[in-house]
């Protein structure tokens, strides 16, 4: 092996892929096998800055706690500062419902994030190489994560930097041979429990019998996929600065815009993955289009509501079934909504107010404490200027109300009489009339 050109090509790296500067302190994620022991080598061998973070997961008994042993003497040895932390791996996992890997790379990231504080490292490097790239296409690709998923791991996503990404897993071992570093082996990696190892063991090995050159090939295909996704993505957030409103977390898509584009189901993959949506349910979505308004669609985290012209993606809340009391004397109130609360003579030119979030009653008509609620079903009112009751429910179809805007209506109630749909229409029996003297006034404040 040539170590020279090895060398060159990570300092290479270094700088125009990692885009690391020569004031950056790197924690190294050290374990101690052969990925981060030629990886602290070579930062070491460039004149980085460098702190090792070594985690015993405690998964193999008396070889984690050698392993542990081993890390520490080599960076004794380096002169590198070395920290490290135990964690009981499967309990967590248990209380968590998680696979043994999420939860060792969860509990891993969380303490380096910790750690990067407490250090004031600002980066975070890890040893990942080639074959961990190939093994995370395969399993992203059968987990359904889209094009990005298929681009594998870059060389820098934030303050994580993996310089080995070039290399492969034998040209990691064949460095450390040549170089003289011992280094530790975790016997897990010969067994095919984890879904990674699977790969690793199972699949890739036959790849590599049908194309000796199975690892080149991948880089390349790792490479032009990446470009593929660098393009699609220009024209998805080209299309999400067009088409899509967003506030806050919650999101609307015109449904016509969907449907007339030629790539709807991987733009609309793109455009609701990060709210927790997949290939499947997003399948079902582009399906249910042309159908009936108030189909709803829900992931971990959000709801995805079709109405009339568009998609709707809100987050999960319980909706609020509680009663909210407004007391005499009150002049504001902030929960749940703000609103301000006057009583006052009725002038002798009194005109109805038009702003649909000021709604003047009749106070002698009004006993306190008034109450807030969200409606019900079977909720009845009598609009103003009609003589009948109105059920609330058609009152919002006819209006044409979406889903998420009939949740988010406010009934303002005098004992059992809904006084006011908030913002929307008073009932007929507390309007100001000829023979009014006082006048309630309450505005709903932004």
């Amino acid at each position: 092996m040539n170590t020279i050109a090895f060398r060159r090509k990570f300092s290479d790296i270094l700088i125009d892929k990692c885009r690391v500067a020569n004031n950056d302190i790197i924690l190294v994620a050290f374990s101690g096998g052969a990925d981060s022991m030629a990886l602290l080598h070579l930062l070491k061998n460039e004149g980085c800055k460098c702190i090792a973070a070594h985690c015993n997961f405690h998964l193999r008994a008396d070889e984690s706690d050698a392993d542990a042993l081993f890390a520490e003497e080599v960076c004794n040895r380096l002169k590198v500062r070395f920290h490290k932390t135990d964690f009981d791996t499967r309990t967590f996992a248990e209380e968590r419902g998680l696979s043994i890997e999420m939860a060792a790379r969860q509990l891993r990231y969380d303490w380096f994030e910790k750690l990067m504080k407490e250090t004031g490292a600002t980066l975070l490097a890890t040893g990942h190489h080639g074959n961990d790239n190939i093994e995370t296409f395969f399993l992203n690709l059968s987990r359904g994560t889209g094009l990005k998923g298929l681009t594998g791991m870059s060389f820098r996503s934030g303050s994580i930097i993996r310089p080995l990404l070039f290399a492969s897993a034998d040209e990691i071992r064949d460095y450390c041979k040549v170089e003289g570093f011992d280094y530790r082996i975790d016997s897990t990696n010969l067994e095919s429990d984890y879904q990674r190892n699977k790969i690793r063991n199972l699949i890739v090995p036959l790849f590599e019998e049908l194309n000796p050159s199975f690892f080149a090939t991948m880089q390349n295909n790792l490479s032009y996929l990446s470009d593929t996704y660098g393009i699609f993505k220009a024209e998805a957030d080209s299309f999400r600065e067009r088409i899509v409103a967003q506030s806050g977390d919650s999101i609307l898509i015109p449904i016509e815009n969907i449907k007339e584009h030629p790539y709807r189901g991987a733009l609309l993959f793109e455009i609701l993955q990060p709210y927790g949506f997949q290939g499947q349910m997003i399948s079902a979505v582009i399906k249910s289009l042309d159908g009936i308004p108030g189909r709803q669609f829900f992931s971990h985290s959000h709801r995805l509501v079709l109405d009339r012209f568009n998609l709707l993606v809100v987050p999960i809340t319980e909706l609020d079934k509680s009663s909210h009391a407004i007391e005499g004397g009150v002049s504001e109130i902030s929960v749940p909504i703000k609103m301000s609360i006057s009583i006052f003579d009725k002038p002798d030119n009194y005109k109805v107010s038009r702003d649909p979030n000021t709604a003047h009653f009749d106070a002698g008509l009004v006993e306190f404490p008034l109450f807030l609620r969200k409606s019900q079903q079977g909720d009845r009112f009598m609009p103003l200027g009609m003589k009948q009751f109105k059920k609330i429910s058609d009152l919002f179809i006819d209006l044409k109300m979406s889903l998420i805007d009939k949740e988010n209506s406010w009934l303002l109630c005098n004992g059992d009489d809904i006084m006011w749909v908030v913002g929307v229409r008073i009932d007929d029996r507390y309007k100001i009339r000829a023979n009014t003297r006082k006048i309630l006034e309450i505005k709903v404040n932004p």
